[in-house]
C-alpha cells in the first residue's frame, strides 16, 4: 500500500508545538489581590511594560488570563485596558532541534502503524491556481500572515532531505495528493491512502489515516461527492471561501440528506440560484463555479472541474424557482 503523507500538516503541527506564547496580565498600583494569595509568578514593577504594573501574572493560555481578570474586574462595562489592567504576550521557541524531533516521532510513528509498501511526502511550493480563481473574496485572505511556525523553512528542508517528498508549484499539496491517490485508487482502490487530518481530504474516495488521532476509514465515491457538495453549500472559513450566505453544516444536511446521490448536484444548484449572495444574483452560475474551483481537490494533474453539463436544465432552474 503507497502512504500519501500529508507533510503540511506536520510543518504546522510539529512547528507550532516547539513554541508558545505566554500571555501575561498586569494589574494597577490598587490592592485587588488579596495579600499573600498564591499565583503563578508575580513579582513587582516592570519598567518597559505601560504603567509599571505593581502585580504581573503569567498564564499558559489567554482564555484562562481572561478568566481570572473578570473574576478580578467583573464589571466588563467600565473597566478599562490601559488603565485598570493591561495584556500583553511573548512568544517562547523551543530549540530548533525539538521540532525536528517531533517530525522524526510523527513520522517514524505513521510508518510503523501503516507499515506501506512505499510512501511520499507532500509539501505546497509556489503560488496556488485559487488565488486567481478567487474574486470574490481573497483567497486566504483572512490569515494572519505572521502566524506561521519560526521553524517553518527549516522543517520543511528536514522533510525534503530525509523522507521522499514532493514540493508542488502553483497548485496546493492536497491537489498533488489528490491526482496521485486517485490515479492508484483506479487501479486498485486498497492500493493507496491518504495520511492527513484535514478533512478537506474527505472528498476524495479510498482509504484515509488520520495519524492524530489514530483513525482509519474508508470513504466511498458517493460519499466523496457528497462531502464535496456539502462543502460547496458550507464554504470554508478558513481558506475566506464564503459559499452560501448564512449556510452551515446544520441547514445542509437538513436540505440535503435525503437528496439521492445523483440528484444531489441538481439540488445544490437550484439551492445556488435561489440564495447567491445578493452581489451575484445575476450571475450566480460564475458565483458557484468560483466555489466549486476553490473547494475542489484535485482528481487529475491541471484539472479544473466545470458545472455539471448533465442532468440539470439551468434554465428550467432560474424558471421554476423565481416565476
Amino acid at each position: 500500500m503507497f502512504a500519501h503523507i500529508d507533510a503540511d500538516l506536520l510543518v504546522f503541527r510539529c512547528g507550532f508545538a516547539a513554541e508558545r506564547n505566554r500571555w501575561y496580565l498586569g494589574l494597577d498600583s490598587k490592592p485587588l489581590l488579596p495579600q499573600g494569595e498564591v499565583t503563578r509568578r508575580s513579582w513587582q514593577g516592570i519598567p518597559d511594560k505601560p504603567g509599571c504594573w505593581q502585580t504581573i501574572i503569567e498564564f499558559d493560555y489567554k482564555k484562562e488570563l481572561q478568566d481570572y481578570l473578570d473574576e478580578k474586574l467583573p464589571n466588563v462595562e467600565t473597566r478599562q485596558e490601559g488603565v485598570d489592567y493591561a495584556i500583553w504576550s511573548e512568544r517562547y521557541l523551543e530549540p530548533l532541534s525539538h521540532a525536528l524531533h517531533n517530525v522524526n516521532n510523527c513520522m517514524e510513528d505513521i510508518l510503523e502503524k501503516l507499515n506501506p509498501t512505499d510512501y511520499r511526502c507532500y509539501l505546497s511550493g509556489g503560488k496556488n491556481f485559487r488565488e486567481a480563481v478567487a474574486v470574490t473574496r481573497e483567497y486566504k485572505g483572512n490569515r494572519d500572515p505572521s502566524h506561521r511556525p519560526t521553524y517553518e523553512d527549516q522543517i520543511k528542508k528536514h522533510i525534503r532531505e530525509n523522507w521522499p517528498t514532493m514540493v508542488t508549484d502553483g497548485e496546493e499539496a492536497d491537489d498533488a495528493i489528490g491526482y496521485s491517490h486517485c490515479a492508484m485508487y483506479e487501479e486498485d482502490p486498497y492500493s493507496t491512502v491518504i495520511v492527513t487530518q484535514d478533512k478537506d481530504l474527505d472528498m476524495l474516495p479510498g482509504l484515509h489515516y488520520n495519524f492524530v488521532k489514530d483513525e482509519r476509514y474508508d470513504i466511498s465515491e458517493a460519499q466523496a461527492d457528497r462531502n464535496f457538495w456539502y462543502q460547496v453549500c458550507t464554504g470554508d472559513s478558513t481558506d475566506n471561501i464564503p459559499g452560501l450566505p448564512g449556510v452551515g453544516i446544520a441547514k445542509v444536511r437538513k436540505r440535503l440528506e435525503h437528496i439521492e446521490d445523483e440528484h444531489l448536484p441538481s439540488e445544490v444548484i437550484s439551492w445556488y440560484s435561489g440564495a447567491a449572495p445578493a452581489h451575484a444574483q445575476d450571475t450566480w452560475q460564475d458565483y458557484l463555479l468560483e466555489q466549486m474551483r476553490l473547494i475542489w481537490i484535485r482528481r487529475k494533474p491541471g484539472e479544473m472541474i466545470e458545472l455539471p453539463d448533465e442532468g440539470v436544465d439551468y434554465e428550467a432552474v432560474e424558471v421554476n424557482l423565481f416565476d
